[in-house]
């Protein structure tokens, strides 16, 4: 069921729909790293893959600090949407509505020089003297917009 939650704590009637929450996966990794040995060797995989997955939740929240200054009353406001298109469901981190426009925010939190290389599509980060590539966010924008649009 979908709850109507204020989003600002002077009492605003705009609403956001499906308030964005910790995730599960997050949930889940940080009972597991506390039940594993610290001598486990898989407790630096999930370690590293908690750091990740709780930066990538902490990218998410900082972007919503911004969304509260979205006009009110003007726009609905939906947080970690999924959706089932056809046989698999995708996932949109945030999606504004308006009468006139359809907004889908990606949030990425990465540190370092970000590089776009569009000839192979992809984005490199540069910290800390390493270069670390990742899949290209504006195509992974697309892919939603199209799955969208097919939903």
């Amino acid at each position: 069921m979908v709850q109507k939650v204020c989003r600002d704590k002077k009492g605003s009637d705009d609403l956001i729909f499906k308030k964005r929450q910790r995730p599960l996966i997050v949930q889940k990794l940080e009972a597991l790293v506390g039940r594993l040995p610290e001598n486990h060797p898989k407790r630096p995989l999930v370690e590293k893959d908690l750091v990740k997955r709780l930066a990538g939740y902490r990218g998410e929240k900082a972007v919503d600090f911004h969304l509260m200054d979205v006009p009110n009353k003007q726009s609905l406001i939906l947080h970690d949407l999924r959706l089932k298109a056809s046989s698999h469901y995708f996932q949109l981190d945030t999606i504004i509505l308006t009468q006139t426009f359809i907004f889908l925010l990606e949030s990425k939190n990465i540190s370092g020089t970000l590089y776009f290389d569009e000839n192979f599509q992809q984005m490199i980060r540069t910290y800390n003297e390493k270069e670390t590539a990742f899949p290209d966010p504006f195509l992974q924008i697309q892919r939603q917009e199209k799955q969208l649009v097919n939903w």
